[in-house]
């Protein structure tokens, strides 16, 4: 039976290391190799993980706190398995992730397969409507294989394409790893891992399966780096600045600190060693997701009017015909936010949620969970109901 690893990066969040140790424990593929990456945690890391008591297990640490690409690079230099996945402190696999995959990648011969996403948005999150609550985007129970370089070029025309595998939603063959190191000097690039992955992985096969299927779940916390970045540039986002020596302008597209930046930025990392081949990053729609995540902010009640003026000045000295789309996008971009603000503060309007993110939304209190854990149980039914 062929070895896989799942790597888990982890700092400072025992609490919820327990629940995503626990999915990997808990997985119906036996040949597993489990590597707990510790980025010097000064909790209770360790005892949660010596508590599960797995020959399956490795827990390293680095001698320093490492950045989040850092962390990644040292957990993927310690792993020994031919496939490898990546799974966050904060997410949970299904029990039937890992062999799932294992099982399309032999039927399809390819040697990359990504999983659809569910959403758990806990307890602690600032807006009522999302509090305890699980997301299960639509899907077909069908599975694909698809050509890489196709959706390389969509993935460069919409940093929002939602089919593509990064390192937290996919399985992928060492030789793929190894092919982009090679080419690159290492795997996770600068500054957002997941979709530097995304663009490495998908440069070094031709083909990858798409199982349209959930067997993921991603939790999302007011700690959480990516909801910081997306809602109020707080303390997660800030923590994520401090693991990198380079200026704000040397990790993000034009120094303008949002998610959408860092996604553009991390594109053209990868470009750079794949310039024979690779597609242009579509600017237009890349300054227009800038646009949305800084509407976004505002609405939210962050001051990004810093962020606003640099973005006019690249505008006017660069792409004076893209003016009037940056005007209509500011519009329509915060009326969107203000109604959904308005929308997901309020319980009883969960239905229009459901169609704003045109998937299914399971309350914690009507359907008994009130834990990431607690939620998969009820995916898992729901999986197999179909």
């Amino acid at each position: 039976m062929v070895k896989v690893s799942i790597v888990i990066p982890t700092l400072n969040r025992a609490n919820l290391l327990k629940f995503a140790l626990k999915s990997a424990v808990e997985q119906d593929y036996r040949n597993l190799e489990i590597v707990v990456c510790d980025d010097c945690s000064t909790d209770n890391t360790k005892e949660i993980v010596e508590s599960f008591d797995n020959k399956n297990i490795v827990y390293v640490r680095p001698d320093k706190r490492l950045n989040m690409s850092d962390t990644l690079e040292f957990g993927l230099s310690k792993a020994k398995g031919d496939y490898i996945t990546f799974l966050t402190d904060a997410c949970y696999l299904l029990s039937d992730c890992i062999s799932t995959a294992m099982k399309e990648l032999e039927r399809f011969n390819s040697k990359l397969a990504m999983w659809k996403n569910c959403g758990y948005f806990s307890s602690d999150w600032f807006e009522v409507q999302r509090k305890n609550t699980l997301y299960i985007p639509k899907v077909t129970f069908k599975n694909y294989l698809l050509n890489s370089k196709e959706y390389l070029e969509k993935f460069y025309n919409n940093i929002r394409e939602p089919i593509i595998p990064k390192s937290i939603n996919s399985l992928c063959h060492r030789s793929i790893i190894d092919k982009a190191i090679k080419r690159q000097g290492r795997f996770f690039l600068y500054p957002i891992p997941d979709h530097t992955s995304a663009a490495s992985m998908l440069f070094n096969t031709p083909n990858f399966v798409f199982i349209d299927k959930p067997l993921f779940i991603g939790s999302v916390s007011s700690a959480n780096i990516g909801a910081s970045q997306s809602f109020n540039l707080g303390k997660g986002a800030q923590d994520f600045l401090k693991g990198f020596d380079q200026k704000l302008e040397d990790i993000t597209f034009l120094g303008i600190y949002t998610t959408s930046s860092l996604i553009i930025k991390g594109l053209e990392n990868v470009r750079k060693f794949y310039l024979d081949i690779c597609p242009e990053i579509n600017v237009r729609n890349a300054i227009g997701e800038i646009v949305d995540s800084l509407s976004k902010l505002e609405i939210y009640g962050t001051n990004v009017n810093d962020f606003w003026r640099i973005l006019n000045d690249y505008i006017t000295l660069q792409h004076q015909e893209l003016k009037p789309f940056i005007l209509k996008k500011k519009i329509k971009s915060k009326i969107k936010w203000r109604m959904v603000k308005i929308v997901r503060s309020l319980p009883y309007l969960y239905n229009f949620e459901s169609l704003i993110r045109n998937a299914k939304i399971l309350k914690g209190d009507k359907f008994k969970f009130n834990n990431i854990g607690e939620a998969a149980k009820i995916l898992i039914n729901k999986n197999r109901g179909k």
